[in-house]
C-alpha cells in the first residue's frame, strides 16, 4: 500500500501575531492519500478531469491554496463517484494540531515535534498492512525536519513487535501527482480550521470513516 503525505499551515512559533502578517500558523495539518498502486490510475484520471474543467496547464502542479472555495467544494463532490465507486483502497487521513496549545517541551525541537505528529497519524494505519511505501513532498515539509521520520516509525512499528515492511521515499512533489492530491486536502482541511473557509471540509465530513479520518491535536 502507498501512503503519500503532505501539510498545510508551518513549523513556526510566532503566534503572538496574525498568520501572513509576520505571525505563524495558529494550526498545522498533515494530510494522507493512501491508497493501492492499482488504483492510482483513478487519481490520476480525477486530477485530469479537473485540470481540463478550470483550464489548467497539464502537468503543472496546481497547490491546493490557489483553489477558491467554490472550486473546492465541486473538486471534493466529485470524489465520491470519480474515485471511491472505484478503488476500494483509497482513503483521507488527516491530523491537525492547534498549536497554541502544544506543550513547551514539543516546542523546542521541531524534528521531534513533527515526527511526533505524523507518527499520531500513521501508526493506527500502517499496521493494518504487511507491506507499505510512505511518500513524503521534499519541498514543502523541509527534508531537515522530516528526513528522521523513517527511523521514528520503524522503531515504533517493529519495537511492538509488528513484523511489517517499511519504506519511506522523499521525492519533489512537481513530479507526483498522487502528492498534488495530498497537498491539495492538506489545505482544504487546514483552511478550515485556520480561516473557518469550510467548503470542501463539509462535504469531506460527510464521507464514511473507512474513506476519511481525521485526528485533532491540542484542540
Amino acid at each position: 500500500m502507498k501512503i503519500y503525505i503532505d501539510e498545510s499551515g508551518d513549523l513556526g512559533w510566532k503566534l503572538d501575531k496574525p498568520n501572513r502578517h509576520g505571525g505563524s500558523s495558529k494550526f498545522i495539518t498533515i494530510t494522507a492519500l493512501i491508497i493501492s498502486n492499482e488504483d492510482e490510475k483513478y487519481i490520476s484520471r480525477f486530477l485530469s478531469d479537473i485540470y481540463k474543467k478550470y483550464n489548467l496547464t497539464p502537468n503543472i502542479e496546481k497547490k491546493g491554496v490557489n483553489f477558491i472555495p467554490e472550486h473546492c467544494a465541486f473538486i471534493t463532490s466529485q470524489i465520491t463517484n470519480k474515485i471511491i465507486a472505484k478503488s476500494s483502497s483509497f482513503k483521507i487521513i488527516s491530523i491537525t494540531v492547534n498549536k497554541l496549545k502544544v506543550f513547551d517541551s514539543l516546542r523546542k525541537d521541531k524534528k521531534i515535534f513533527y515526527n511526533y505528529v505524523l507518527g499520531l497519524l500513521l501508526k493506527p494505519e500502517v499496521i493494518q498492512y504487511d507491506n507499505v511505501e510512505i511518500v513524503l513532498d521534499k519541498r514543502t515539509i523541509k527534508v531537515s525536519h522530516g528526513q528522521s521520520f523513517p527511523d521514528y516509525i520503524k522503531t515504533e512499528i517493529w519495537g511492538n513487535g509488528i513484523n511489517i515492511d517499511i519504506s519511506c521515499e522523499f521525492v519533489e512533489s512537481t513530479n507526483n501527482k498522487m502528492i498534488w492530491f495530498a497537498d491539495w486536502y492538506a489545505n482544504f482541511i487546514w483552511r478550515h480550521h485556520e480561516d473557518s473557509e469550510s467548503s470542501a471540509y463539509d462535504i469531506l465530513a460527510s464521507f464514511a470513516k473507512e474513506r476519511f479520518l481525521e485526528k485533532k491535536l491540542y484542540f
